[in-house]
């Protein structure tokens, strides 16, 4: 089925042109136009992707600063700055983990830099965020896997319990919801909108970027990360890994709400994979 265009009314209220679309995605539509001879993103949401507005009033918030900037905004619809075309995940590739992760930690503390502005009242509160997880665990999963979901939950219902500095949370940083402009410069896009522990902000990380099995199943590279992120979010390391646990089994139960594609077992493979990995380095107590 062809994507609808974007409503007339929008176009000329926001003086848009040259529009093409660019991403049809389970949740939104994404267009890329020109205003003013200067690129822009329009961002409207699909019916399936209404749980993404606390994202959009998670960029309102920080108003540009570590993140994507909201020009305008119409209901579910939102005019975006054009962010530019390269994904940390593609130039991963070329520079290596080591500085992509500094990028990551450069936006990292812009995203977590104070705000003047009060905070949204509709972020998505973490242990909400978490339910998919304790779902799976309830309904009784696969023998296969039923150990390491387990073992995830449990560790997802003690970190939400001891919860540090509860502030808004992008909720879904990794690789390739990280873009570099022209500038240089390097902005986060497609936040969750969370409100939770800042540990769990880069809980995402460590299960990407995509197709990179080897570094995301490498115990050093899980350590060396976890040890990179505990300073800049004012926590311990393994405070860090316990959170990136407990996210690869909720990332897991995502995936086993559909049914499973090729990509969709990879994902759960990895996934299980660096949980249980996880699990080993923090029984050994290798991480602080």
């Amino acid at each position: 089925m062809k994507a609808p265009a974007l409503s007339s009314t929008l176009v000329d209220r926001w003086g848009l042109s040259h529009i093409r679309l660019i991403a049809d995605t389970h949740s939104s539509l994404v267009y890329r136009a020109m205003r003013d001879d200067v690129p822009v993103i329009v961002k409207t949401l699909k019916p399936e992707g209404r749980g993404e507005r606390p994202g959009m009033d998670f960029l309102r918030w920080r108003d540009g600063l570590g993140a994507i900037k909201v020009i305008a905004q119409d209901h579910d619809t939102a005019l975006l700055e054009d962010a530019g075309h390269l994904t940390l995940g593609t130039y991963h590739g070329e520079v290596g983990d080591v500085i992509a992760t500094e990028i990551i930690v450069d936006v990292l503390q812009r995203l977590h830099a104070p705000s003047s502005s009060p905070p949204p009242a509709a972020l998505t509160p973490l242990h909400v965020h978490f339910d998919a997880l304790f779902s799976l665990e309830k309904s009784g999963p696969n023998a296969a896997i039923a150990d390491v979901i387990r073992w995830s939950a449990a560790l997802a219902r003690a970190l939400l319990a001891e919860q540090e500095m509860v502030k808004p949370l992008h909720g879904d940083l990794h690789h390739d919801n990280i873009i570099g402009g022209e500038g240089g410069d390097w902005i986060a896009i497609d936040p969750q909108g969370l409100l939770g522990d800042p540990a769990y902000d880069v809980a995402n990380v460590f299960g990407n970027p995509l197709g990179a099995t080897d570094e995301i199943l490498d115990p050093q590279r899980a350590i060396r990360l976890a040890r990179r992120f505990a300073p800049v979010l004012n926590c311990t390391a393994s405070k860090i890994l316990r959170f990136a646990a407990a996210h690869a089994g909720l990332s897991a139960a995502w995936t086993l709400q559909n049914d499973l594609t090729p990509s969709g077992q990879t994902n759960l493979d990895e996934r299980l994979g660096f949980a249980r990995m996880a699990r080993s380095i923090l029984a050994e107590q290798f991480v602080d």
